[in-house]
């Protein structure tokens, strides 16, 4: 008999003593647990949404590459459920789909964010300055994203006017080499 039996078996024995002999054997105190809500099942995305959802990256990519002179091996856009983006050792950049439901000026944050990350492998102090160098209110993105993140694992919409809007007054300036 395995241990899994062994200790059912004894669940089981403990059990009847206490229906058999209350006075012996209290009833258990409750056991309070913190609330945490069921997690909802997230929307599956169609290959089209997630083709139309690369392309949408890859071309944010490609710009904010071409205006910060900087080279990527690859790009790939995954359903990620705890990333929004990541940078490789080999220069790799990968992206959660979702991204393109995000406003363009959030979308934008985690692109810069990747790319800065070709210079700077880690978040140092250099390399938010490099981050905050072309993304000066990247604050403001990444709060939104945070705040909003509930937001793009519902059916998506991409980029599209009932997508979720940021805060206006958003602009970008390029570092000075």
């Amino acid at each position: 008999m395995s241990m899994n039996g062994v200790c059912r078996d004894v669940r089981e024995f403990l059990r009847g003593l206490a229906r058999e002999l209350p006075e012996i054997f209290p009833a258990p105190r409750p056991v309070y647990r913190r609330y945490a809500p069921a997690r909802r099942r997230r929307a599956a995305l169609s290959a089209a949404e997630r083709g139309q959802a690369k392309e949408i990256i890859r071309a944010r990519v490609e710009h904010w590459a071409g205006l910060m002179n900087l080279q990527y091996n690859r790009i790939c856009v995954k359903d990620q459920r705890t990333l929004w983006g990541s940078c490789s050792g080999k220069k790799n950049l990968n992206f959660n789909c979702r991204l393109a439901a995000a406003p363009p000026e959030a979308l934008d944050y985690v692109v810069i964010h990747e790319l800065c990350h070709l210079r700077e492998m880690n978040h140092s102090k250099r390399f938010w300055a490099l981050v905050r160098g072309t993304c000066p209110d990247y604050a403001a993105r990444r709060k939104w994203l945070r705040n909003n993140a509930a937001l793009l694992w519902n059916p998506v919409t991409l980029n599209a006017a009932a997508a979720p809007q940021a805060p206006a007054g958003y602009s970008y300036t390029l570092p000075q080499n």
